[in-house]
């Protein structure tokens, strides 16, 4: 008699089934374990896009206000300049007026030498015998003059007219000469000896030539004025006045105006550059307060000293440029 097949049980059919659903169930728990996990990043993306939605807001608000306050500032700013602008302006048109009597030798002289030059050619032109080729070197001097005289009212033209400040590399050699050619009546009617010593060559300065001119024109006529007050006798010799030039190893250009006048006291020297302190009864007190902000606005540094032997030292730096001028100046 042959064994019958041996087939599974219902038991075991049970224990398939089983395995079957609880593999299901690890599905199904593994694909909630990742909606749960997709769901939380989900938050947690929706929770940053918040937090950065509201830092962004927060920071555009900020920095309007900083636009805002930025604005306000060089509104400030540029109001300010251009109220040191009209002030420099005033002080300059004050200078010109002070200097009026020096200006008028300055501009009588080419005028005067033209009328002398005139006069010669009319005698000689009378002179039946005369030969007219002679009259051509009297001419080309007339010309000369006239040049001369209209240079210098064309230079005082250009100081005093208002303008926006133009920089541009500048021989601060020439810039000295222009000065000096303003004061220079004034330093011949007060018997000052001027001295002017510079390096061979100066570097260029990037620069605004009228108001650096206005700087070392102040510091000249502050000078001019302390020497005015030395007694005539004995301290008349001392009338001195040096302008020097050179270069700092620094690269920078030093200009120093040198006088033995009376100097200034040490509670004096903590003022001056106060804005309407002045030493002068009728003085506007702005001079070198004016000086040293053009200086500062220049990058560079205006200060004073009183010297050993009697009078002052002012001295200011320009940043150089670096490029190079081999011009002299000339007392």
């Amino acid at each position: 008699m042959q064994d019958a097949p041996i087939n599974d049980t219902p038991h075991d059919e049970r224990i398939h089934q089983l395995e079957a659903e609880l593999a299901e169930l690890r599905r199904e728990n593994q694909q909630l374990k990742y909606a749960r996990e997709t769901d939380q990043q989900e938050k947690q993306r929706v929770h940053l896009e918040e937090l950065v939605a509201d830092r962004t807001q927060e920071l555009s608000s900020i920095n309007e206000q900083l636009r805002k306050e930025i604005t306000e500032r060089e509104q400030a700013e540029e109001i300010a300049r251009q109220h040191q602008e009209k002030l420099a302006h005033v002080a300059r048109i004050n200078t010109v007026g002070e200097m009026a009597s020096g200006l008028a030798h300055e501009i009588n002289q080419p005028l005067a030498a033209i009328a002398t030059y005139t006069q010669g050619c009319l005698h000689r032109l009378r002179k039946a015998d005369d030969d007219p080729q002679k009259l051509g070197p009297i001419l080309e001097q007339i010309i000369v003059q006239a040049q001369r005289a209209a240079t210098i009212v064309q230079h005082l033209r250009n100081f005093v007219t208002k303008g926006k400040p133009h920089r541009e590399p500048t021989d601060i050699t020439q810039v000295v000469r222009r000065a000096v050619s303003l004061v220079r009546g004034e330093i011949l009617s007060n018997e000052i000896k001027l001295d002017i010593l510079q390096d061979a060559t100066l570097p260029l300065v990037n620069a605004d030539a009228i108001q650096v001119e206005q700087v070392i024109l102040n510091l000249l006529r502050n000078a001019i004025d302390a020497l005015s007050e030395v007694k005539e006798g004995v301290e008349s010799d001392r009338k001195e006045l040096k302008i020097m030039l050179d270069c700092c190893k620094s690269q920078e250009i030093s200009i120093t105006i040198s006088d033995t006048g009376p100097g200034f006291s040490d509670d004096t020297r903590d003022k001056l550059s106060s804005p309407f302190f002045s030493t002068k009864p009728e003085g506007m007190g702005l001079g070198l307060a004016i000086s040293t902000t053009i200086i500062e606005d220049h990058g560079g540094r205006l200060s004073h000293e009183v010297n050993d032997a009697g009078g002052a030292t002012f001295r200011f730096t320009l940043p150089a440029n670096g490029r190079r001028s081999e011009r002299h100046a000339q007392p």
